[in-house]
């Protein structure tokens, strides 16, 4: 349709602090930090850290520093001189953006999610 809008990221800035979906390392360390609406607890407390480790080793990062950055999505409008914050969400909010998420959520058992569920199309019968 030759739509154009201009996209911005918020790498290198303290945007991800200001709306929560980054934590310091203190943070993380103590618990407190608040996302998606939660108090977090400390990272020793959180989830499964056998699964996060194998996660953040395909990102090519530890655990620890993996966790520090959580998914969210934020939308402006500039009108009149003027920036509004219209829309965010965070976690399970973002599904709705990766295509495939919201198939697997209609099928008979779900995600059916045990360990990393995701595999790349060369490994499929590899289990």
């Amino acid at each position: 349709m030759g739509w154009t809008f201009p996209w911005a990221s918020s790498y290198g800035g303290d945007f991800n602090l200001d709306f929560n979906v980054q934590v310091t390392e203190q943070q993380q360390r103590e618990g407190g930090a608040e996302y998606n609406y939660r108090r977090s607890e400390p990272l020793a407390l959180c989830g499964d850290q056998g699964r996060v480790a194998e996660i953040a080793a395909m990102t090519g990062t530890d655990a620890a520093t993996f966790m520090r950055e959580r998914p969210g999505m934020s939308t402006f409008v500039l009108e009149d001189g003027v920036v509004y914050h219209i829309y965010s969400t965070y976690a399970r909010g973002l599904d709705g953006l990766w295509g495939m998420h919201q198939w697997l959520d209609r099928a008979p058992k779900g995600r059916n999610e045990t360990g990393i569920w995701w595999r790349h199309h060369d490994a499929y019968d590899k289990r």
